[in-house]
Parts: C-alpha cells; sequence; structure tokens
C-alpha cells in the first residue's frame, strides 16, 4: 500500500500464482473513518461488557438474595404449618379438658370445695399462653406450645382422675341414708327409753317420726330391697341395703309398695304409714345400721 499525492492510498495485489498484478486506489479520508468507526465500536464494545459485568453481578447477587428469601420462605412456611397443627391439636385437647371440666361440675352440684380443686387441677398455664401471645420469637412461640402440649396429658389425666373421685363420691352419698322417710316430728329418739307399754325401760333401736296413716313413705338413700314383709313385732317392714355398709327398715307400715330384689332411688315411695305391729300409733320406726352395727339415724 502507497499513498500518492492526490490523497489516495494505492492498494497492489501480488498473486503467487504469477499472474500479473493489480491495484486499487483507496481515499485516505476513507481510511480515516474506518478508523473512526473502529474505535467507535472498540469503546461501544467496552462499555457493553462493562455493563454486561455489572449486570451480570447485579443479576448474580439479585439471585442469591432471592435464593436466601426463598429458603426463609420455605422455613416459614414449616413453622407455619407446624403451628397450625399443633394449634389444631391443643384446640382438640382444650375441648376434651373442658367437657372434662363441666362434666365436673354437673357431677359437683354446687360443691365449692371441689369446684376450687377442679379450678386449680384445669388451670391451664395462663402465663405461659400470655407468653406465646406477646413474644416476637417464632422459637420461643414453638417452644411454649411444645411446652404446654407436655403439660396437657398431665392435666387431663389429673381431670380424669378427679371426676372418678366425685363419681364416687356421688354415688356414696346417693347410697348413704341422708333423706327423712316422712315429713313429721320425732315421738322417741333411738337408745334407751322408757317402754311405751310399760315402766320398764329397753333399748330403742331406731327413731319413731309421727305422721298421719297413709302418709307415704320414702327411701333414705339408693339401694336394693332385701325385705319387703310382716316381721314380728315390727308389723310390715321394708328393708334396704343401700352398699358402703349401710342398712335402713321402715318398719309398722299399714301398705308396702316395692318387692325384694327391686331397686329404689333416693327419695322414691316405698310405703305407706299405718301402725302393724307392737305400735301405739301410726308412725315409722326408722332404722340404720352400718356394717351390721345399729346407729343413731340423726
Amino acid at each position: 500500500m502507497k499513498k500518492n499525492r492526490n490523497g489516495f492510498f494505492t492498494i497492489m495485489i501480488v498473486p503467487h500464482s504469477g499472474k500479473s498484478t493489480f491495484s486499487i486506489s483507496v481515499p485516505a479520508m476513507a481510511f480515516k473513518i474506518l478508523g473512526c468507526v473502529l474505535a467507535g465500536a472498540t469503546f461501544l464494545a467496552s462499555i457493553l461488557i462493562v455493563h454486561f459485568s455489572l449486570s451480570y453481578n447485579q443479576v448474580k447477587t439479585s439471585a442469591e438474595e432471592l435464593s436466601i428469601k426463598a429458603r426463609d420462605y420455605e422455613k416459614l412456611q414449616e413453622q407455619l404449618k407446624f403451628f397450625v397443627e399443633k394449634t389444631h391439636s391443643l384446640e382438640e385437647r382444650m375441648c376434651d379438658i373442658e367437657k372434662l371440666d363441666n362434666d365436673l361440675r354437673g357431677l359437683l352440684q354446687g360443691d365449692s370445695s371441689l369446684e376450687k380443686e377442679i379450678r386449680s387441677k384445669a388451670n391451664i398455664n395462663e402465663s405461659s399462653r400470655g407468653n406465646l401471645a406477646s413474644r416476637g420469637s417464632i422459637d420461643r412461640g414453638r417452644a411454649v406450645i411444645l411446652a404446654l402440649e407436655d403439660k396437657l396429658p398431665e392435666q387431663e389425666q389429673s381431670l380424669k382422675e378427679l371426676k372418678e373421685v366425685v363419681i364416687q363420691r356421688n354415688e356414696r352419698l346417693s347410697c348413704t341414708p341422708s333423706l327423712k322417710p316422712v315429713s313429721g316430728s320425732i315421738t322417741s329418739s333411738f337408745g334407751y327409753r322408757r317402754s311405751p307399754f310399760g315402766r320398764r325401760s329397753e333399748f330403742h333401736d331406731g327413731v319413731d317420726i309421727a305422721a298421719p296413716h297413709g302418709t307415704t313413705i320414702v327411701a333414705a338413700a339408693d339401694g336394693m330391697v332385701t325385705f319387703s314383709g310382716y316381721k314380728a313385732g315390727y308389723g310390715r317392714t321394708v328393708t334396704i341395703s343401700h352398699g358402703y355398709g349401710f342398712e335402713t327398715s321402715y318398719c309398722h307400715n299399714s301398705k308396702n309398695l316395692v318387692k325384694v330384689g327391686q331397686q329404689v332411688k333416693k327419695g322414691q315411695a316405698i310405703a305407706h304409714v299405718g301402725s302393724t305391729g307392737r305400735s301405739t300409733g301410726p308412725h315409722v320406726h326408722y332404722m340404720v345400721r352400718l356394717n351390721g352395727t345399729l346407729k343413731d339415724p340423726r
């Protein structure tokens, strides 16, 4: 290539095949333009490379941040699932405990002393539940839930045991003679007294409750009739076994209303007041035995 005086560059091409040479004239200005174009292209390429590099780094950083957020999101999803499942489980257990509590209150029938015991046993750590609501730490909340879950079976078992005790207590109370057989005044007490048929002293094995002839006599407690018939001296008599060693007898009746083997409830009609047997007038001779030993009914 050779520049001439007219401002052109001449490019001579010499083939290796031995053919004649030929030349091309190119204006010098064209090379300048080409140089500017190449320089501009190089500059533009440099800018693009720098921009691409920066963009790549930003994308990489964003991808890493997104990956971290994705892991955090998955962890939150797992924790949320844990809380939902545990909350549902705790709600079911709480419903069971509330049912136990209601059953116990129904069995107590206003017994304030045992109601206090139930409240103390059914008190699910209120402070722990408050901490669960106020703490911002999910891990601590998780720990509180697990602690409550561990404590619930113990308290539920405690309530079940208490319920069984109350059931047995109520059953014993139902079977304990505590109801007056008839409404009336006691005309003769339990123990030694002067005989109404003479001046000598005799042991009176029950209490006499005066009442009009035909008045309904009721069972003093739940139990089973073990005798219903006539006894010498006592007239028409009903005897009831109540369990727990208790037995009651109702004597001098005008009519018995129950049969041997019949189950009766406290307050149920079992006979009518009369004056059969060794008696001076219409009344109920009421006797109580505990483990075979006569006791003062009062």
